[in-house]
């Protein structure tokens, strides 16, 4: 007889493993196993599967038809039971930590009342089969240059969700092969786009003109605790994927924070980092010092820079005259003066265009 001593605690499989090994043995089929032990076919099935518990007068029933003890299937069991419990603890710690409502909400995840189902769900979503897996793409995806936001608290695991929506958009882009040069010369041409107010004109316009240079262009929206304007990344070795989130619905944000990411492209891209885009700036870092400097430069180019100098507060009309004559936004123009302070940020915003966008 199989007593408790040789029971392994180690073990983790339901109870339902060991009878299965054990009809091989004897032969019995799982119907007339259900027979000797006195139970329904429903709930000898959910026996095999683990979802009945061991009684004790069930334990000492499989003692009889097996000659395996019934304090071992009663340790079996519990051990068994134990495991069950602390895995559905360490799943839904783990869906708590996640942005869930919002993953919803976006479409990146399927409605579902059930818990196993949103579990399974998440897990897809993240492209993981365990927790584990999962932990360990999640430490080693933590972006390496990240501007922290100095007003909110960031979550990484809603950053890193995040990124994992961008990253599956990516996967769908198809692209010529990542040409730097390329990139460089439609700079001009994506420029040209900042006068214009509709999203739906120019983001296909910018999908085309970024996957023409290598590069997938994707725009996904921030769930809570993710405060990220943009995103730099290579997903894939030889695929640049540039993620913008609409965070900041005004055209001088969302603008700026393009060209920044192009910089970091043309100017940091052979590294392959990850380069994170929020609402600071870790004045410390290199990499964003001079993407600042490559996107203001952009928008505003250094010949014009002396003159943007000059407008203030009560200068409305003439900000609109020299948005027009250097043929950017005059938001953009805007954001630039309140950027280096000649105007109060509480001012003139009725100049910015306020986008309204979804990814539905």
């Amino acid at each position: 007889m199989i007593r408790m001593d040789d029971f392994n605690p180690d073990w983790v499989s339901p109870p339902g493993d060991t009878i299965i090994g054990l009809l091989d043995e004897f032969g019995f089929s799982v119907e007339e196993f259900g027979r000797r032990i006195g139970l329904p076919r429903s709930k000898t099935d959910k026996l095999l599967s683990g979802d009945v518990s061991i009684e004790d007068s069930i334990a000492y029933r499989l003692e009889s038809t097996f000659n395996v003890s019934s304090q071992f299937w009663l340790s079996r069991d519990e051990v068994y039971q134990n495991f069950k419990k602390k895995t559905l603890e360490k799943q839904k710690g783990w869906l708590d930590s996640l942005p869930i409502s919002d993953m919803v909400k976006f479409g990146w995840i399927p409605r579902s009342n059930q818990s196993t189902n949103r579990f399974v769900d998440c897990l897809k979503f993240f492209n993981a089969s365990s927790i584990n897996e999962w932990e360990a793409n999640f430490r080693q995806s933590l972006p390496v240059a990240f501007r922290k936001s100095l007003t909110f608290k960031t979550d990484p695991v809603s950053v890193y969700t995040w990124l994992n929506q961008a990253k599956n958009l990516s996967s769908n882009v198809r692209c010529y092969p990542w040409d730097r040069g390329m990139l460089l010369e439609s700079i001009p041409l994506i420029r040209s786009l900042t006068t214009e107010p509709e999203p739906s004109v120019f983001l296909p316009k910018l999908r085309k003109i970024f996957a023409d240079s290598g590069v997938a262009f994707v725009v996904v929206s921030t769930p809570s605790g993710c405060r990220a304007s943009g995103a730099t990344c290579f997903f894939e070795k030889e695929k640049p994927t540039i993620v913008m989130s609409f965070r900041y619905r005004t055209d001088d944000h969302f603008w700026f924070t393009l060209f920044h990411e192009i910089a970091h492209l043309v100017l940091h891209g052979t590294n392959q980092e990850v380069f994170l885009e929020g609402t600071g700036v870790t004045e410390c870092d290199s990499f964003e010092i001079e993407a600042n400097e490559f996107s203001s430069n952009i928008l505003i180019p250094k010949e014009y820079r002396s003159e943007l100098l000059k407008l203030k507060k009560n200068d409305w009309k003439k900000i609109v005259r020299f948005a027009k004559k250097i043929g950017v936004s005059k938001g953009i123009v805007l954001g630039q003066l309140q950027h280096v302070g000649n105007i109060d940020h509480a001012y003139l915003n009725r100049l910015k265009v306020r986008y309204t966008w979804s990814d539905d």
